[in-house]
């Protein structure tokens, strides 16, 4: 059975019976009725995942020869036992270095029967397309990104949140530290047909715009085999983009998103763009998911930088081991407007917190984005 980091079995199987009773009560549900569809929120609880795979030494080694992303790695220590991690990019310890990793998007039509959700169809409540948003938006786009009262740059939020992870060293000795995505081009949309035994359609949650759902395992298998097909190189982000559409464990709704790697070790994330009001915590619409996962991607890019077990706070019920930086603030966000749009990417977890670093080597000493935690975690329990 496949490892879901962030989600354990006894997650899951919670969002399977969220899944089951809230889909029978909306089963009874007349989609005609306008003003009971736009109150409800999907079924479950909105969380992200992780599929570990591959081998980040194997991969590191590949970077050194320019055959995969640019990756650093490094360690700390914590109660006498060293912590191994991998990132994408260059150490921001070692200088300057602007790091640019072409990315591609491929924009994914889920077919229900005769009902086609896709990302280049116009967002409800909106003017252009979710393609359209996720292009403009502050994570492939320049914006300026202010911390308290620190300028971080003008530039993709991601990028902003790494330069101000390492604080201590881009303000000092690397301040032209930078990891950007960047080429973007965009393949075709890619039509996955959903049969019922794998997914479906859950309702309508604003307005009249259907909502549904996919197996995980059975859009994974796809996904890996379009990566190939495609013939996207590894040393390129392969992005794949959804509208309204997510992934269950177990028919449990709802994921959001992941990221993972190939047996080869060619990472890749997946992510959905969602109208408001689908999920309960207003935060959680439009890029929100897709800038958890590519904060992950970025300090976590195979899943397995292990570090003391912490949890009990955002998407986490239990205790988890890994370098997942969205995980603890799931549905905390702040808005960003850019060219008239306001877009709600999520807030991201500092290094520091992490392997518990007193003081914050983040930008003000912070432990988020946000500074939404007043000092690291404490050993989870």
């Amino acid at each position: 059975m496949r490892t879901y980091r962030g989600v354990n079995r006894t997650t899951a199987q919670l969002l399977t019976c969220l899944f089951v009773l809230c889909a029978a009560a909306f089963s009874s549900s007349a989609q005609g009725q306008e003003t009971a569809t736009q109150q409800r929120h999907a079924p479950g609880k909105p969380v992200f995942v992780v599929i570990p795979r591959g081998n980040s030494e194997e991969a590191l080694q590949q970077a050194a020869v320019a055959t995969n992303v640019p990756l650093w790695s490094s360690s700390f220590k914590f109660n006498g036992s060293t912590f191994n991690y991998a990132m994408v990019g260059t150490n921001p310890a070692s200088g300057s270095v602007a790091t640019k990793i072409p990315v591609v998007i491929i924009p994914i039509r889920f077919q229900f029967g005769s009902t086609v959700i896709r990302p280049g169809q116009i967002a409800c409540g909106d003017t252009q397309s979710a393609l359209f948003r996720i292009k403009s938006s502050p994570l492939l786009r320049a914006a300026p990104f202010v911390v308290g009262v620190t300028n971080v740059g003008t530039t993709q939020y991601i990028d902003a949140f790494q330069r101000a992870n390492f604080w201590s060293d881009v303000s000092t000795t690397s301040p032209g530290y930078h990891v950007k995505l960047n080429p973007v081009s965009t393949t075709a949309g890619q039509t996955i047909v959903v049969p019922p035994a794998v997914g479906g359609l859950i309702g309508a949650f604003c307005g009249n715009q259907q909502v549904g759902t996919v197996d995980i395992n059975y859009f994974d298998n796809i996904a890996q085999g379009l990566i190939t097909k495609l013939g996207i190189p590894p040393t390129s982000l392969p992005l794949f983009i959804a509208y309204d559409v997510f992934e269950t464990i177990g028919g449990g709704c709802c994921v959001l998103g992941y990221h993972s790697s190939t047996a080869s070790n060619q990472t890749y994330a997946v992510a959905t763009y969602n109208d408001p009001g689908i999920f309960q915590a207003a935060g959680i619409r439009d890029v929100h998911a897709l800038s958890h996962e590519l904060g992950e991607w970025m300090d976590d890019p195979f899943g397995n930088n292990i570090v003391p077990a912490w949890g009990h706070v955002g998407q986490v019920g239990g205790c988890q081991d890994n370098l997942e930086v969205g995980d603890p603030v799931t549905g905390s966000a702040f808005t960003v407007t850019l060219n008239g749009f306001t877009y709600h990417p999520e807030d991201l977890v500092f290094f520091s917190w992490f392997a518990r670093e007193t003081p914050s080597r983040a930008v003000n000493g912070q432990y988020t984005f946000l500074n939404a935690f007043s000092g690291p975690q404490a050993v989870c329990h």
